[in-house]
């Protein structure tokens, strides 16, 4: 095993931050994906090189969540600070006899780039590997070192103290504050998100609230937001039964914008953050109407921020658009997260139940990461209940997250609620759900988010899974 001259400094500045061992994260996730994507590799991975294991914060192609790191490609990568790259690793001494390469799944060829501190400690990689000798193109090079510090900046983002990503170029103040806005975000806005990291570099404009507040208003006019679409099975029959509906803003300048930078910006003016709602369900809605979903029954499901579930006018407004489509009220659904019915529980009690009233269906969204107290359920007209993917994805490893899970499934069908889990990484875990009575499903086991384009033609072929 190559050990590094400053690994002790090394793994102290790898445990500050604070992420080895933590749940499952969107931005962390759609960053492999991204990867992945861009250069043509079916496995890609987001890894933190620990003393004695490498572990996967996001995996791609992979079921497991760590490896030794004996048998690791991405030890050699934090010893170098640019591109590690193996073209056909069976050709190569240090790695013909590793078992990743001569067993399952085989790989041939691995390309990294390392995770750096503004300390310049290497903690990890991203990294891309394939079952077939290939180099990476210099534009996919390119890209890969971009998004590498653009995970470095996210873990700065989800970690202030780490003191990660002042190399990139993000002032601690910028850190700090984002940091505060995403998991304001995630907690009530979890589901309107993209595919990539911050793009806004620079501190004296991108970063400041006035400017994205502007850029914000253009989007808007210029049709800048577009919508992607995650399937959803029931697990009984395995049948695809809808989507959920996730917004991307793909600015000109500024190139892909996480919600969690944009989104509590817009809360900030009510006018913004309705027009970026009803933009986004005025969207779906032509989508399914004109891909056939609606012949075919299927649902689909539009998320709801904790200031639009203030609006009393947006049951009308709702209903207007239903009204315009002849779209059915029952194949829509609205999720809302726990969190959202806090901000004044009986202004919220009273729009759902204005929603309810049309005739369209209520969901609570990332269910157990919000508030504790169960009232809520008796009290608001709810009809599905998603169970949050950080119990989800460890069912099969932690007896607790089993065990919440069961007993959110045996709750919710007490309460005649349907159960769907969300954040389904594998088949091992799909069916384990479905063992416990849990009706529904969504998550990357079943399909990435995708357009509505791509989303047709992958129904030809997987209407079952």
């Amino acid at each position: 095993m190559v050990v590094p001259n400053n690994e002790s400094e090394r793994i102290e500045a790898l445990h500050r931050c604070n992420i080895l061992d933590s749940a499952p994260e969107d931005a962390f996730d759609e960053l492999a994906l991204l990867a992945a994507q861009i250069c043509g590799s079916p496995i890609a991975l987001i890894t933190l090189v620990d003393a004695n294991r490498q572990w996967f914060k996001s995996k791609l192609g992979l079921t497991v969540d760590q490896i030794p790191r004996e048998s690791s490609f991405c030890e050699y990568t934090i010893q170098r600070p640019g591109l590690f790259a193996i073209r056909d690793a069976l050709e190569d001494g240090r790695f013909s006899n590793n078992p990743l390469v001569s067993a399952e799944p085989k790989i041939r060829s691995y390309a990294g780039v390392p995770l750096i501190t503004s300390e310049g400690f290497a903690v990890g990689t991203l990294c891309v590997m394939s079952p077939v000798p290939k180099l990476l193109s210099k534009d996919q090079i390119k890209a890969l070192e971009i998004l590498g510090r653009q995970v470095s900046r996210w873990i700065a983002l989800r970690h202030p103290s780490s003191r990660m990503g002042a190399a990139a170029g993000v002032h601690a103040s910028a850190m700090i504050g984002r940091s505060e806005r995403a998991g304001q975000a995630s907690h009530t806005n979890r589901r309107m998100r993209t595919v990539t990291t911050p793009p806004l570099e620079n501190p004296a404009a991108g970063s400041s609230r006035a400017f994205l507040l502007k850029r914000l208003a253009l989007a808007l006019r210029h049709d800048e937001f577009t919508v992607h679409f995650q399937p959803k099975i029931e697990l009984a029959s395995r049948q695809v039964t809808g989507f959920e509906a996730l917004v991307r803003w793909i600015h000109p300048e500024l190139g892909l914008i996480l919600p969690q930078e944009f989104i509590p910006i817009a809360e900030e003016e009510a006018s913004q953050i309705e027009s970026l709602t009803l933009c986004v369900l005025k969207q779906t809605v032509q989508q399914a109407c004109a891909r056939g979903w609606v012949e075919r029954g299927l649902q689909v499901a539009v998320n709801l921020s904790a200031a639009s579930l203030q609006d009393g006018r947006l049951p009308g407004q709702i209903m207007g658009i239903l009204e315009s489509w002849k779209f059915p009220a029952r194949l829509l659904i609205l999720e809302i997260t726990e969190s959202a019915f806090m901000y004044d529980f009986s202004r919220a009690r009273a729009t759902l139940n204005r929603l309810r009233e049309i005739g369209v269906s209520l969901s609570v969204d990332d269910y157990g990461t919000g508030y504790s107290s169960l009232a809520y359920l008796k009290e608001l007209p709810l009809q599905e209940l998603k169970i949050d993917r950080v119990f989800v994805t460890n069912i099969q490893r932690r007896e607790r997250d089993f065990a919440i899970v069961r007993a959110t499934v045996e709750l919710a069908n007490k309460l005649g609620m349907t159960v769907v889990a969300e954040g389904v990484e594998d088949m091992a875990t799909l069916e384990t759900l479905d063992g416990i009575g849990c009706d529904a499903a969504q998550g990357y086991a079943i399909a990435r988010p995708m357009r509505a384009e791509e989303l047709s033609e992958w129904l030809g072929t997987h209407c079952r899974v």
